[in-house]
This record gives C-alpha cells, sequence and structure tokens, in this order.
C-alpha cells in the first residue's frame, strides 16, 4: 500500500542500499491505506482515510494561519519629538525598535509551532499518497487565501514569498 516503511528488512542485509531502494515508495499511490506519523495512525478504512484527510487539510490551513500570524508587523510605537533629540534617543532610526522579550518569546514559540507543522506536512507528503498530497496542496493553498492573500501589497513588488526575488529590487 501506500504505507511509509520505517524499518522492515526484505532480507538484504539491511543498510542504506536496502532502505533506499525499498523503505521509500518511489510513485505515488492511490489507495485509502496511510501511515501518518505512527503505526497507529494506519488507516485500513475509508472513513479512517477520510479523517487522516480533513486532520491534514486543518494542519495546512493552521500551518498557513500560524505563518500569517507569525509574519503580521509589529506595532510601531509613535515617538515624540522629545524622545528622538532627547538623551532617550533609540539607536536605530524611528520606525525600528527591538521588540520586548515578551513579544520575542511569543514570535519564538509561534515559530517553533510553524516549524513543527512544517515538518509534519512533510512527513505526510512522503508518504506518497496522491490523495494526501492533493489534501496538503488545497489546505495550503486555503490558509495562504484566507491569511497572507488579505495582506495589502505594496504596488510594483512582485508575487513572491522570497524578498530576493520580488521584482524590481
Amino acid at each position: 500500500g501506500g504505507e511509509m516503511a520505517g524499518g522492515g528488512d526484505s532480507g538484504g542485509g539491511g543498510g542504506m542500499h536496502n532502505m533506499h531502494m525499498h523503505g521509500m515508495p518511489v510513485a505515488f499511490e492511490w489507495g485509502h491505506r496511510v501511515t501518518l506519523y505512527f503505526e497507529s495512525w494506519a488507516t485500513d478504512t475509508h472513513f479512517e482515510y477520510l479523517v487522516a484527510l480533513l486532520f491534514m487539510f486543518t494542519l495546512c490551513v493552521m500551518q498557513e494561519g500560524l505563518y500569517y500570524l507569525r509574519t503580521l508587523p509589529p506595532k510601531v510605537r509613535a515617538q515624540t519629538t522629545e524622545e528622538i533629540e532627547g538623551v532617550t534617543a533609540p539607536i536605530l532610526p524611528a520606525p525600528y525598535k527591538t521588540p520586548v522579550m515578551r513579544r520575542r518569546l511569543w514570535g519564538t514559540v509561534l515559530y517553533a509551532l510553524n516549524l513543527c507543522s512544517s515538518y509534519l506536512i512533510m512527513l505526510a507528503v512522503m508518504t506518497c499518497n496522491g490523495g494526501v498530497f492533493l489534501t496538503v496542496v488545497l489546505g495550503l493553498s486555503v490558509g495562504h487565501f484566507l491569511g497572507k492573500s488579505r495582506r495589502p501589497i505594496a504596488t510594483g513588488m512582485g508575487e513572491s514569498s522570497e524578498a530576493c526575488c520580488i521584482e524590481g529590487q
């Protein structure tokens, strides 16, 4: 089936060669049997498979939501002229400041959750199950539509998630 093999040895002596040859599927499987993350999360029925796909869809939408929340620009506190000219003037220019510890911790927690969900999604795609793959693409796309696509974009900026790849820079 479309299960991700973890350590099944086919009698060829094991090792890297055997795992490379027999451990991972090399083509998409389209059946309803898939193992996600743990042996106990194997789907044997169409209902279990549907529940697994709904879980993956939700995880992917949440992944994009976490990314959206994590990358929201911080509210910039307006500074008075006295602060800028006085002894308390920041080292960084006015629109920049070092985030407070609470915001840094919150950002780190969101980053860790984002990282965990990214790796869980990657592991699910590695099962090479076609339904899981399509569900991941659909879930990430819906999450993008609900989150990041709502952000205003500057005119003249390209549609790229990488700052180095934005047209005009």
